[in-house]
């Protein structure tokens, strides 16, 4: 009798595979415990669709931490890219309760390069989340610095609470402001009208307000008719920079206005509002 050996898998794992040859037909209990066996299978003997059907179980919740490692390597050695894939993502996101795991130490006595490949994953993925948080953390500072330039323009043309509008009488008393910017503004105005070390460099808030005051000239296109006090000034100033500080703000400008753009104005956001 002529007969064919499969060695290395259990006797009901070849007998699944069998019945699914001849009838591609299976069950799901089986299926379950002998999903890795039949993920060889398919794999040497060439057959795909059964094994699809592997992969999308172990891809559907067969995955837990302590059995990753194995899977891995598995996908690795049988050509299912997204199977890795998704395997790595995992000991990425786990990686130190999956590192305590049997199978991380057998993979590492066994196959230490893939435990440097993943090693270098888990860093990659924590440098990438690092600068995902940076920008958020700069973009915010400049969706504050728009708001700013906003709230200032607000104080100077229309007035708010306390300081009236730049050379107007404050009519009566106005409601609150619910713009954040304005309150701390209408504070560092008061203060650097009443400083007497307002040059740069000799009060720290005022040096604040020498900065606000000069990014809003940089973004400023009506400097004839701005109300914005020293706005003429700094624009004539620009001219006297060195190319080193002129691209410095241009930077700062353009990346402040694409903040504007991001949210819209000001204006549009808080309808109704002054």
């Amino acid at each position: 009798m002529r007969y064919i050996k499969i060695p290395g898998v259990p006797h009901g794992a070849v007998c699944m595979f069998i019945r699914f040859l001849y009838s591609s037909c299976y069950e799901e209990e089986e299926l379950q415990k002998f999903v890795l066996h039949l993920v060889v299978l398919s794999h040497f003997y060439s057959i795909p669709s059964l094994k699809r059907v592997c992969i999308c179980s172990l891809e559907q919740g067969w995955l837990a931490r302590e059995n990753v490692i194995d899977v891995l390597q598995l996908a690795r050695n049988c050509d299912a890219p997204r199977l890795a894939f998704i395997c790595v993502r995992m000991v990425v996101k786990n990686f130190q309760s999956i590192s305590l795991t049997e199978g991380w130490r057998a993979m590492r006595r066994a196959n230490p390069a893939l435990e440097q490949e993943l090693v270098e994953s888990v860093v990659e993925a924590d440098t990438r989340k690092q600068e995902r948080q940076r920008k958020m953390e700069e973009k915010k500072v400049y969706l504050q610095l728009h708001e700013a330039m906003e709230a200032l323009l607000h104080i100077c043309k229309d007035g708010c609470r306390t300081i009236g509008p730049r050379g107007k009488v404050l009519k009566g008393s106005q409601g609150a402001c619910n713009f954040p910017a304005c309150k701390g503004l209408e504070t560092l105005v008061r203060h650097f009208s009443n400083c007497k070390t307002r040059v740069p460099g000799g009060c720290v808030h005022c040096k604040r307000m020498w900065q606000l005051l000069e990014l809003h000239s940089r973004m400023c296109n009506e400097p004839d008719s701005c109300k914005v006090p020293l706005c003429r000034h700094f624009k004539e100033k620009m001219q006297q920079q060195s190319k080193k500080d002129e691209t410095k703000w241009k930077v700062l400008v353009s990346k402040v206005i694409a903040a504007k753009n991001a949210v819209g104005s000001f204006s549009s956001r808080s309808k109704g509002l002054f």
